[in-house]
C-alpha cells in the first residue's frame, strides 16, 4: 500500500513538471490533426449581451454555447474555479481515442480496483478492451474504467495526466487542472464551466463519444463470463430524450452535482455546462435553460 502511494505521489509531481514545461499559448502547429484551435469557443460575453430574462438556476456555475459556432448564449460565474466532478472524464476520453489502440487489451492494476464507486468492481490482472472501458466510463461514469485507461496509455499513468493537461490547453481549456482521470474529489484539482464547455465542444464532436454518451444503456462482459448492463447516469437521455442526446454527468462530494449536457433539436445544436448544483435541480434546470434558449434564441446554428 505504500508503495502504491508512494507512486502515486511521484506522478503528481510529474503531471506539475509536465504542466510547468508547457506553453500556455501553444502554435496552432502543434495542435493535433482533428481539433481546431479553439480561441473562438465558449468567449466570455460582453456585459451587454447578457439577457436578463435567463431563469433562475441552483447551479453555481453555468454556461450555454452553440455547439456548432462556439458561440457564448449565457454564463454564470463560468470561471469560477471548482471541482467538476466525472464531466472531466470527456477529456479522459478525448485522450484515450488520440492514443488509439481502442482493440487492443488492458490489464487491471491494484491501484485500478481500489477506486471507488461508481465502478464496475474490475479484479486485478483481468483484462479488457480499451473500447469496452472507454464505454462503460463514459455510460456509467465507472472509475476503476476510466483508472484503468489511463494506465494503459502510451506512458505511465503520470504521463496520461501530464497529456490530459496539455490537450486541454491545446484544446483552448488554460484555466484547469487535472491531477486524475475521473474527476474524483483531490486536492488541488480545478477546472471551469468555461473550460468544461470547451472540452465538450470537441468530444461533441468525435462520433464514438457521441455515440456512447447518448446511450441508456450498455452491456459489459466481465473476465468470468458475467455480463451487466450499465445504465447511463445522464438522466436526461431517459426523460427528455427528445431533446437531448448526451453528454456526460457526475457527482462528488466536493463538486456537488454537475452536468454537460447536450441538445440537437429544430435546427439548433447545445451544449450545457452546470457545475455546483443538486441532484433534485439539475435535470429540471436543464430542461429549463434549453427552453428558454429555444424561446429567446431560435435561430439555427451555423457556422459566421
Amino acid at each position: 500500500m505504500k508503495t502504491i502511494i508512494s507512486q502515486r505521489a511521484a506522478w503528481i509531481a510529474a503531471v506539475f513538471a509536465g504542466i510547468a514545461g508547457c506553453s500556455l499559448e501553444p502554435p496552432d502547429s502543434r495542435v493535433e490533426p482533428g481539433f481546431r484551435p479553439a480561441a473562438h469557443i465558449a468567449r466570455p460575453m460582453m456585459a451587454g449581451d447578457q439577457r436578463s430574462d435567463a431563469p433562475e438556476i441552483r447551479a453555481g456555475s453555468a454556461i450555454i454555447i452553440d455547439a456548432v459556432t462556439g458561440n457564448t448564449l449565457y454564463e454564470k460565474n463560468a470561471d469560477r474555479k471548482m471541482p467538476v466532478a466525472s464531466t472531466q472524464k470527456l477529456l479522459t476520453a478525448i485522450e484515450v481515442i488520440e492514443e488509439g489502440g481502442l482493440d487492443r487489451p488492458a490489464t487491471v492494476s491494484v491501484w485500478d480496483e481500489m477506486q471507488p464507486p461508481t465502478k464496475l468492481y474490475l479484479r486485478t490482472g483481468d483484462r479488457y478492451r480499451k473500447r469496452d472501458l472507454l464505454a462503460a466510463m463514459l455510460v456509467s461514469s465507472a472509475n476503476d474504467a476510466a483508472s484503468v485507461l489511463a494506465g494503459s496509455g502510451r506512458g505511465s499513468y503520470g504521463d496520461f495526466i501530464a497529456n490530459m493537461n496539455r490537450k486541454a490547453r491545446d484544446l483552448g481549456a488554460k484555466n484547469s487542472l487535472f491531477l486524475n482521470p475521473h474527476g474524483l474529489d483531490f486536492e488541488g484539482q480545478y477546472s471551469t464551466a468555461r473550460d468544461t464547455a470547451i472540452i465538450a465542444y470537441h468530444a461533441y464532436r468525435d462520433p464514438l463519444i457521441r455515440y456512447y454518451a447518448s446511450l441508456r444503456d450498455v452491456p459489459f462482459n466481465h473476465s468470468d463470463g458475467r455480463t451487466d448492463l450499465l445504465q447511463n447516469t445522464n438522466m436526461l437521455v431517459y426523460h427528455w430524450p427528445a431533446y437531448f442526446n448526451g453528454l456526460k454527468s457526475g457527482y462528488t462530494d466536493r463538486g456537488g452535482k454537475c452536468l454537460v449536457a447536450t441538445s440537437k433539436y429544430k435546427g439548433t445544436e447545445t451544449i450545457i455546462v452546470m457545475l455546483a448544483s443538486t441532484p433534485e435541480e439539475i435535470f429540471r434546470d436543464a430542461d429549463r435553460l434549453l427552453k428558454w434558449r429555444f424561446k429567446h434564441l431560435p435561430h439555427p446554428s451555423s457556422k459566421n
